[in-house]
């Protein structure tokens, strides 16, 4: 594969870090079909035409919006298509009370350091004012979107793939989530030296300063890897894309299931082939030859604080 399409779209929660779920074990799934780019025109043309079936007169087709039996025939008709074209599908999801647990904790282990180090003065101001952290708690959006684009990177290094261009299609995103979207999907795999600039005012020399520490990885030979990802761009779509409005069902589904899990399973990962054994494209969703030991940061890090560990 030289170039692969990833059209994605989201479903269920999607607010910050600083809000905790309205219902126990809620979530916000991202989810997406890969299409390599040789047979893009063909697919594109065959999922335009079915959703052309159902678009409305005016306004967006969204499948949440739908009364129960439209939504299933469009869910059936999409799904079979998939089926037939047999092309992978991802999906990740977080539990919106794990990202909340998280930041709390982030938050209060950042204000007890600040706290500590400022009774190691001896109560004194530092000599370098800097302004005061302003809070930005993560997006859950920004998250999923990280996380549904690490498994699309992993899923082409572990079939060997190289230098593969990437274009990611996506509904209509605000602007500034879409430019966080650029910055996360830069960050896997990527090598290069990482500079943290700072300033804050020297009350002695009265006069503003400026630092920055610059960090690197070196990986022992044998963990040493050939750049995957050649290109990415991201770009919205119209609504009446067929893909997207694949992709929309796909989350709406996903988002569905995990809302309705048994109680016993309310709490458990999310982004694993168990949490997704009961979803008609179970088997476009089991896309890896080998899913290792766990996701370690939706299903660890961002793991529901009633998780049984």
């Amino acid at each position: 594969m030289t170039k692969v399409f990833l059209y994605c779209d989201e479903s269920g929660a999607k607010g910050y870090a600083n809000q905790d779920e309205t219902y126990p074990g809620e979530v916000g799934v991202f989810a997406g079909i890969m299409i390599p780019e040789e047979c893009i025109t063909t697919v594109k043309s065959t999922f335009d035409q079915l959703a052309a079936r159902h678009m409305p007169v005016s306004g967006k087709l969204h499948i949440a919006e739908l009364s129960p039996e439209q939504q299933g025939r469009i869910r059936d008709e999409l799904f079979a298509e998939i089926k037939r074209t047999k092309f992978p599908c991802f999906w990740y999801a977080i539990h919106v009370s794990g990202l909340h647990a998280h930041h709390s904790t982030q938050t209060a282990f950042l204000k007890q350091s600040a706290e500590e180090l400022r009774l190691a003065r001896g109560g004194n101001d530092p000599r370098i004012k800097q302004g005061s952290s302003r809070e930005e708690p993560a997006s859950m959006h920004v998250e999923l979107f990280s996380g549904l684009y690490s498994h699309l990177v992993a899923f082409l290094v572990e079939r060997g793939q190289e230098g593969v261009d990437i274009e990611i299609r996506t509904d209509q995103v605000d602007m500034p989530i879409m430019k966080r979207f650029e910055k996360v999907a830069g960050n896997p795999l990527n090598n290069d030296p990482r500079v943290s600039t700072t300033s804050g005012f020297d009350t002695v020399e009265k006069k503003v300063v400026r630092g920055s520490v610059t960090s690197s990885v070196q990986w022992p030979p044998e963990l040493e890897f050939s750049p995957v990802v050649k290109s990415l761009s991201i770009g919205t779509v119209p609504h009446s894309d067929g893909l997207v409005l694949a992709v929309d069902v796909l989350a709406n589904s996903l988002n569905y299931l995990f809302k309705n899990r048994a109680l016993d399973t309310l709490y458990t990962p999310l982004n694993c082939r168990d949490a997704v054994a009961n979803h008609p494209l179970a088997e476009h969703l089991d896309a890896y030859m080998t899913w290792g030991s766990g996701d370690l940061i939706g299903d660890g890090i961002y793991q529901h604080p009633k998780a049984s560990t």
